[in-house]
């Protein structure tokens, strides 16, 4: 196999500009590179389920322990429940700054939905390509070049519709609304497409940037989205109860 720090180093975002070039044209000229690579991010992928099924492990054992003093120690708590209470006190005024004079709805509702839906973008497993490298970039936070990768592929196939959808969620995670919204749209009058999240992806955006008039604009394309049946109808749906 090649060298683990050379492929590493690339996908670390250590390689000179120059070897980056050299990398991903090899990728494309050397079948066996390319098997190589593919087995790296395989196991990478790998390894990130392990992490996070450890950290679930750990997780569980402390709740147990917390559990058992709660358990065997009611004096202790009952001694701090003045201390609880003030806390508790404090919480709840927290809590409704932040439901009145806190963030508006369209960008909490947002947030959470990027959190909990586009937080990681499924990779394919096997045969290496730009699209499969912009995907573990985003994987890895490197919004920047993933968004290049995902840019290079539609200047070289305008029609590659998935790397317009990939460049416009890994907008949407730069904050880069303007750029994102260039992408849905783009993306929302590809008709041919038996699945299009391109109406959806657009109102999500509006009600992140939350400019005036964003809020009404992003219910009705939602409603949008669920009269016409499009791809996402029943996220839409549970976003415009919260709106």
């Amino acid at each position: 196999m090649d060298s683990l720090e050379y492929i590493d180093a690339y996908f670390s975002g250590e390689t000179p500009q120059e070897e980056t070039r050299q990398f991903e044209q090899r990728i494309q000229d050397d079948p066996a590179f390319a098997e190589e690579v593919a087995f790296y991010l395989t196991a990478r992928e790998a390894s990130k389920e392990e992490l996070v099924e450890e950290r679930k492990r750990d997780f569980r054992a402390l709740y147990r322990r917390a559990d058992a003093v709660a358990k065997f120690r009611p004096a202790l708590i009952r001694r701090l429940l003045p201390a609880v209470a003030a806390a508790a006190l404090i919480s709840a005024i927290a809590l409704c700054w932040y439901l009145f004079a806190g963030p508006k709805t369209g960008p909490k509702l947002a947030d959470r939905y990027i959190q909990e839906n586009l937080q990681l973008l499924s990779v394919k497993m096997g045969a290496m390509d730009s699209l499969q490298m912009g995907l573990v970039l985003f994987n890895d936070g490197k919004f920047i070049e993933a968004l290049q990768e995902f840019e290079k592929i539609i200047q070289s196939d305008s029609s590659n519709s998935t790397a317009v959808k990939d460049a416009g969620i890994t907008s949407l995670r730069l904050e880069d609304y303007d750029r994102a919204l260039y992408f849905f749209r783009n993306l929302e009058i590809r008709n041919h497409l038996h699945l299009n999240p391109g109406l959806f992806y657009e109102a999500l955006t509006l009600m992140k940037r939350n400019f005036n008039g964003d809020a009404a604009q992003a219910k009705h394309l939602l409603q949008e989205v669920i009269q016409r049946n499009l791809d996402k109808k029943e996220d839409a749906v549970e976003l415009l109860k919260k709106m």
